[in-house]
């Protein structure tokens, strides 16, 4: 060890090594001293507050005191021991410490330090610890300074190893020393990656598998420990033979180590022998392979063994031996024959039989009730459980008195028996549940958070148990205590009330003892920084002398902690502390003790991963830039808002040196970007009356009455695939080809999306072309080929507007058209239709738009199609909805749920139906086949989430000769519907719910005809369409009112309720039938609109 060199005029150094401090020991622990070297071992992470330091290495300055050093807090960072067992792989040889180096050291004690020096890690000019050290310089040296000084050093976080040298400068009076901080950087866990495996999943668990956090403290053993986390993951899915190179990149600048394990899978290895080891197993090896799904030279995975278990043992169970055990006992990969073998102990055990005498319980029920099936195991601690749980369940059918005694016959013999002895007793109906003594709180707020109830149409016997009611109690107890009623007493009884033919009558009585109120004394701040004391406090909710509330003391500490974490502050505490004023025992004074710490700034972003985004798309999502405090906050919006760009699997935002003290860090920004070119696919299906029938009018060559206007009763099947490629040259665009093809629809289109037009997140435009080839409605198949282009606008919080431009051809299928005949070549025309539109929505509706409960809906749509933007039709269509949702009930929630739509074209030009002998004269404007607006672009209605009345699109206008649907220019439907508090019913619980509708109204040929169409319930001159014959065209109208009643049910799923209606059509219209194209000769009759449909769908009417 040199102390002397060419640079200094006199250099003293002290590099302590674990071999010089075992040789040390016994001399230096008779003096007091410092500790001037670390050599940490990598092992070692860097300490944080609250985590117990090491203890000091007894490495210290030999010292004229004999007493011993100061011992060190808990929380202060030291020196950790270093030993034979704990020396770093990464240290250099062992150098031997030179005693005259410590004497050296201490001789300057007292001496002036004319400066503080680092080397090794550099810090930025305005680092507190520069600060912190500078207050050393001028003043003499101070040996247990010095300690603390490389203390404070190591809990940075940024060091491997520390080591002191103090250089001497003149001499005598004049004489100073240079101290001089050296040590070898710390380095921290970077980006991890895998290579070489193709799939996603594995490669997120191999990744995962490692145990390598980035930004932690990063050592050379972790790159082995993480290969071997990676083989197992790998065997585990049936790879064991891969071949695994692991590589490293130091990072100087973000002073991190990226990791790479380049993966060759290998084969995968396959199902080989299975040895069965028991003498009961019940079963052949053949076809316990067969049950167990391990079919000889099958791919293993990662669920080979855990489904074989569990089919087996579902397998046993089924043949009654529920005591049978089935284990793994060893399994071993034959390399030669890439297979693997499994040895499972098996026995299948006593046969058992379970029987519930007294009382019919279902088998399925009885298994959920039963823990001996799910855990496979007969014993006292089960049965008694199972007994609990059955008593639980008869109690809540009414049998309050139930009794249960659970016993086992034959035990020790290959047959048992469970038996399980019910008393039902007398079956009670809970006829009322009556709370005294509450007088902060209604009688209705308890009740709410009750589950005991009284009868009622929707629970037959009311609920109660013993085990409900001890929760209720609880549940009582706990809103008084958190509104500040801390020695709240509730106490309940069950009161006879006597008979009602064969059952029992049952008052449940809960009496509240609410005690004093604790109110809000004075609320103090300890802690803060006077500068921040202002903005803390505005944070707080808590008030003098209101309502004691331990909710609203955990919010304001949140808060406060939230405050904090959001100005840098990351090792912030907040600590409330509660005291009874001695003069007011119902005051409570509370103080806020807060512990800031060390406010943390941001050093660098350290992005990674990324290969096709362009670096504008990557830096939207940035909330921090270096020197911003390190907002906690902002590291979580930062991922979500790279998950929201739809670019990245992963995005993992971390610090780096989490654990050290630095006041600044990296921040670490890894992304795993996404495969751009995606494919999905799925199928469905709607079942209705009134589903469209097509090719109606071939019918009529090969005989027939299989077409009607009203459709038939059926399902509609769909496929659909869609194929996406995201990242479009490098930005969040995508490019979205979407495919259906089914019965009644054939669509195809390619859409360009723009979440961010023109880099505004309030603003997403979209360009789509395509075609479509539809049959919603029996009277015509429509195709259409378009263009829109469409930008769209979210205004915070609830409105939207969305402007576009549509430009499209539409034509129908000649073959398809039920009208008059000598209106089918006009109407099956190609017709261009173009113009701007635009459409507002407000939308407030809650918890869910599928499900709304409450909140208001409302739209408005307008299109404007004229010649001036190439349109062959000039017509201006507006169409407007609004529906609201009311909730009422305190515990059985009822939603009262309105729709309205209104909606109306107004044509201009000439009608190029005019001239035909089917719109001659008055037909012209009473006929509404003559309508000169296209049939595809005509207002229609009817349909599960339109006038339920009516099959889809079948409301309003007929054409005169054959009674088939033409729509209108006008529409006003009004829809109520009642939807009903979810009954308990047997199998589905509370899973269903009921509903009560009516729909009214209907499609309109003009607009003048909707007002005085409210007063109409009979359809208007309904005579006149019971004559079929020729000459009476045009007499037949459909202007009024058309209501419907109905029932539906409603079964709740994660992605919204499954629908069923069925409606009754009071006044369905009746027409005409002149032509019948589905047959081969004439045959006039009278249609009449069907009275039922019936539709099925998912989601709510409206």
């Amino acid at each position: 060890m040199s102390f002397f060199n060419g640079k200094w005029p006199a250099e003293a150094t002290l590099k302590v090594r674990p071999a010089a401090i075992r040789a040390l020991t016994c001399v230096l622990s008779l003096f007091l001293g410092v500790a001037t070297s670390v050599a940490a071992q990598d092992a070692v992470t860097s300490p944080s507050a609250g985590t117990p330091a090491p203890s000091i290495a007894p490495a210290i300055l030999p010292g004229p005191s004999a007493s011993p050093a100061p011992p060190t807090s808990s929380s202060t960072p030291s020196v950790p021991p270093v030993t034979d067992a704990t020396k770093s792989d990464a240290s250099p040889a062992v150098e031997e410490a030179d005693t005259d180096a410590a004497s050296t050291l201490w001789s300057y004690r007292g001496v002036k330090v004319d400066a503080v020096q680092f080397e090794g890690v550099s810090f930025d000019p305005k680092d507190r610890i520069l600060e912190m050290f500078a207050v050393h310089e001028g003043k003499p040296l101070d040996p247990i300074q010095v300690r603390a000084m490389i203390r404070r050093l190591y809990a940075t976080g940024l060091y491997r190893s520390i080591d002191v040298r103090a250089v001497k400068h003149g001499s005598g009076a004049g004489q100073t020393v240079t101290l001089i901080f050296g040590g070898t950087p710390r380095l921290f866990v970077g980006r991890v990656t895998i290579l070489g495996v193709k799939t996603e999943r594995l490669s997120s668990l191999l990744e995962y598998s490692t145990q390598l956090q980035p930004g932690t403290a990063f050592t050379a053993a972790m790159v082995a420990t993480g290969e071997q986390g990676i083989r197992q993951t790998l065997s585990t899915n049936g790879y064991y033979e891969p071949v695994i190179q692991s590589k490293t990149r130091t990072d100087e600048i973000g002073k991190q180590m990226d990791v790479t394990y380049t993966v060759t899978l290998g084969p995968q290895a396959r199902v080989g022998g299975v040895a069965l080891t028991g003498t009961d197993i019940g079963m052949t090896p053949e076809e316990f392979r067969k049950r167990g799904k391990l079919k000889y030279k099958s791919k293993v995975t990662r669920d080979t063994t855990s489904n074989a278990l569990t089919k087996l043992r579902a397998r046993y169970q089924k043949q009654d031996h529920l005591e049978a055990t089935v284990a793994l006992e060893k399994q071993e990969y034959a390399a030669p024959r890439k297979q693997l073998d499994y040895t499972f102990g098996v026995n299948q055990g006593p046969t058992v039989k379970v029987i519930i005498k007294g009382t019919k319980i279902s088998s399925a029920r009885q298994k959920k009730l039963l823990p001996i099936y799910e855990e496979s195991a007969v014993d006292n601690d089960l049965l008694n459980e199972g007994a609990h749980n059955i008593r639980e369940f008869l109690q809540r059918q009414g049998y309050f008195d139930a009794d249960v005694n659970p016993h086992v016959d034959g035990v020790g013999t290959p047959a048992q028996t469970v038996v399980f002895d019910v008393t039902e007793g007398k079956k009670y109906r809970v006829i009322a549940v009556d709370i005294t003594g509450n007088k902060y709180f209604d009688t209705d707020t308890m009740r709410e958070r009750m589950q005991v109830v009284k009868a009622d149409a929707y629970v037959r016997n009311g609920r109660y148990s013993q085990s409900l009611l001890e929760n209720d109690v609880a549940s009582i107890q706990s809103i008084y205590r958190a509104n500040g009623f801390s020695r709240v007493k509730v106490s309940t009884e069950t009161l006879q009330a006597g008979t009602k033919g064969k059952l029992a009558l049952m008052r449940v009585n809960v009496k509240i003892d609410e005690g004093e109120q604790q109110k809000f004394g004075s609320a103090k701040l300890s802690g803060v920084d006077p500068s921040r004391e202002k903005e803390v406090r505005a944070m707080m909710n808590t008030v003098e002398d209101q309502p004691f509330s331990l909710s609203t003391v955990s919010g304001d500490r949140d808060s406060i902690l939230q405050y904090y974490l959001a100005k840098g502050f990351e090792q912030a505490k907040v600590e409330v502390k509660q005291a009874l004023r001695a003069d007011d025992p119902t005051q409570t004074d509370l103080t806020f003790v807060i512990t800031e710490g060390d406010e943390v700034f941001v050093d660098k972003i350290l992005l990674s991963g990324v290969n096709h985004t362009r670096k504008s798309v990557v830096n939207r999502p940035l909330l921090l830039k270096p020197g911003d405090p390190l907002d906690q906050s902002a590291l979580v919006e930062m991922q979500r808002k790279y998950y929201d760009l739809a670019l990245f699997n992963e995005a993992n935002v971390a610090v780096q040196n989490p654990e050290g003290t630095a006041d600044r860090k990296n921040v670490l920004v890894q992304l795993t970007e996404a495969r751009r070119w995606d494919v999905t696919y799925g199928a469905g299906f709607e079942a209705q009356t009134g589903t469209p029938q097509t090719n109606c009018r071939a019918q009529e060559s090969i005989g027939g009455t299989t077409c009607t206007p009203e459709g038939r009763a059926g399902a509609s099947f769909r496929v659909s695939a869609d194929v996406t490629r995201i990242n479009l040259r490098g930005t969040d665009n995508s490019l979205q080809l979407h495919t259906t093809y089914g019965l009644l629809e054939r669509v195809a289109s390619i859409t360009l999306n723009t979440p961010h037009l023109l880099n505004h997140t309030n603003f997403t435009g979209s360009l789509t072309g395509g075609y479509s080839n539809v049959q919603n409605i029996s009277t015509f198949k429509a195709s259409t080929l378009q263009a829109i282009a469409r930008v769209t606008q979210k205004i915070p919080r609830a409105d939207t507007l969305i402007y576009d431009f549509t430009y499209r051809r539409v034509s129908v299928d000649q073959d398809s058209l039920q009208v008059t005949a000598n209106l089918i070549p006009l109407l099956s025309q190609p017709v261009r239709v173009g113009g701007p539109g635009i459409t507002w929505y407000h939308d407030t509706r809650g918890p869910s738009p599928l499900d709304a409960q409450k909140g208001m809906y409302l739209s408005v749509q307008d299109f404007f199609s004229n010649s001036k933007f190439g349109s062959q039709v000039n017509f201006n269509r507006t169409d407007i909805a609004y529906s609201t949702y009311y909730t009422w009930g305190k515990r059985r929630k009822y939603t009262f749920a309105r729709n309205t739509r209104f909606g109306f074209e107004v044509a201009s030009g000439a009608n190029p139906n005019a001239g035909t002998s089917a719109c001659a004269g008055i037909l012209l404007t009473t006929n509404a086949s003559c309508n000169p607006i296209p049939l595809p672009e005509r207002l229609y209605a009817g349909g599960a989430s339109s006038h339920r009345g009516f099959a889809v699109n079948s409301a309003g206008p007929r054409d005169l000769t054959t009674g088939y649907p033409v729509g209108g220019s006008a529409v006003f439907i009004n829809s109520f519907e009642l939807r009903l508090p979810p009954p308990v019913l047997p199998i589905v619980g509370d899973s269903v719910s009921f509903v009560l509708f009516h729909d009214m109204g209907n499609a309109f040929l003009h607009i003048n005809d909707i007002w005085p169409s409210f007063g109409r319930f009979k359809q208007p001159n309904r005579q006149t369409c019971f004559d079929v014959t020729p000459s009476q065209t045009g007499t037949c109208d459909f202007a009024y009112f058309s209501h419907a009643v109905g029932v539906g049910a409603r079964y709740n799923t994660p992605v919204g309720p499954i629908r069923v209606d069925f409606s009754y059509n009071i006044n369905p219209p009746v027409y005409p039938i002149i032509d019948d194209y589905s047959l081969p000769q004439a045959n006039h009759a009278v249609g009449h609109g069907s009275h039922f449909q019936f539709f099925f769908s998912i989601g709510q009417s409206f």
